[in-house]
């Protein structure tokens, strides 16, 4: 188990050190960054466990039973417990998540029906100049929309958030 040292730091100081660690995160680019990170900062077992935690709260969110989550992740009942009492007391932070990971599931989702579609040819697929013009404006869009982006996640790092 993980424990911090016994010698307490300033408050104001590991309210800082905490930040620094939220900053970090934000400031990452991609997915592959992040990755990296969490190998650097993590354990493996950290790393696992809270992989786990994740999924027992999208579960609980799901609506899935305590004795189906524990049998299909191979936990005990306490992180269930942990997770459902997270839940119910606020979640937020899961609840955000879990959403905007649903959405990226269903994303995943229409693009393999449409893979699968085009492979057992019951779709044909577009020649270019069929939707340069579409093609153009999402590419516009998606580079403006990356930059707002990072606009906003360098304006989240410079706001201090308490502890």
């Amino acid at each position: 188990m993980t424990k911090l040292s016994k010698r307490l730091l300033d408050p104001k100081e590991m309210g800082f050190y905490i930040n620094n660690l939220w900053n970090a995160f934000t400031l990452a680019d991609s997915k592959e960054e992040v990755r990296e990170l969490f190998k650097d900062l993590f354990t493996h077992t950290e790393y696992k466990m809270l992989a786990k935690r994740l999924e027992i709260a999208r579960r609980l969110l799901e609506g899935e039973s305590y004795e189906s989550i524990k049998e299909n992740l191979k936990v005990t009942e306490k992180p269930i417990a942990f997770m459902s009492n997270t839940l119910a007391n606020s979640g937020d932070g899961i609840k955000n998540a879990h959403t905007k990971l649903k959405l990226l599931d269903k994303d995943f989702q229409i693009k393999r029906e449409r893979r699968q579609a085009q492979l057992e040819r019951r779709e044909r697929k577009k020649m270019p100049g069929e939707t340069f013009l579409a093609d153009l404006a999402l590419e516009g869009g998606s580079a403006l929309l990356g930059a707002v982006q990072k606009k906003l996640k360098k304006a989240s790092v410079k706001k201090q958030l308490p502890v």
